[in-house]
């Protein structure tokens, strides 16, 4: 009898054991940045009064045209800029993206880890008529020496441990890198506002 309990024990612990695999894992979702913007197409030129004074323009805006926002899109991530470096260039019929690295170095004359190298985000943009929308997701650090790299921004223990980058060194790091997605952002945004027909001209001038 008592064998019998034990082997109807171990069955029913494997068969939740089994069951317990079987479900699927949660999905954790990816922290990014987001935001949709919307856009009114350009308004037309009036001709001027007989007087020569220019009539103001009282007609209501339009959305902007899908295909005006990506060629928009796409001149963003084909530009080249001094402040960041854009590689691994890609455009479809609605998206256009790139991913961003700005260099990092230590301002401390001596820092505690050895953390120089790079940051580095995924962007995209999406559009539509009227609108469109930027993410920046996968920000990381990833340093020269891989040893301390700290990838992940968004996690509060780096990639390498905390031995090797202390706590207040990732605290200002992770800082740093959203100064630069903000940095970023306000590029994009304001890029968006150029015509597509505007010579992309030197970067500089945005």
């Amino acid at each position: 009898m008592i064998q019998h309990l034990k082997a109807v024990s171990i069955l029913l612990f494997f068969s939740l054991t089994i069951t317990i695999f079987a479900q699927e894992a949660p999905k954790v979702e990816e922290k990014k940045i987001q935001e949709v913007v919307n856009v009114d197409a350009d308004p037309l030129p009036l001709p001027a009064n007989e007087d020569g004074s220019i009539p103001e323009n009282t007609a209501p805006a339009k959305p902007m045209a899908s295909d005006e926002l990506l060629k928009r899109a796409i001149n963003f991530v084909k530009i080249e800029s001094p402040k960041y470096t854009k590689t691994n260039r890609v455009n479809t019929n609605s998206k256009a993206e790139c991913l961003i690295s700005f260099n990092y170095k230590p301002k401390e004359l001596n820092p505690q880890a050895d953390v120089e190298g790079k940051f580095t985000m995924h962007v995209s943009i999406d559009a539509k008529d009227g609108k469109y929308r930027y993410t920046i997701s996968k920000i990381n650090h990833v340093a020269k020496n891989p040893d301390f790299s700290g990838g992940d921004v968004y996690s509060e223990v780096p990639k390498c441990g905390s031995m090797k980058l202390p706590p207040d060194m990732w605290k200002k790091m992770r800082g740093e890198a959203m100064k630069h997605v903000s940095l970023v952002t306000t590029d994009l945004k304001e890029f968006m506002k150029r015509p597509s027909t505007q010579p992309l001209g030197n970067s500089d001038e945005w």
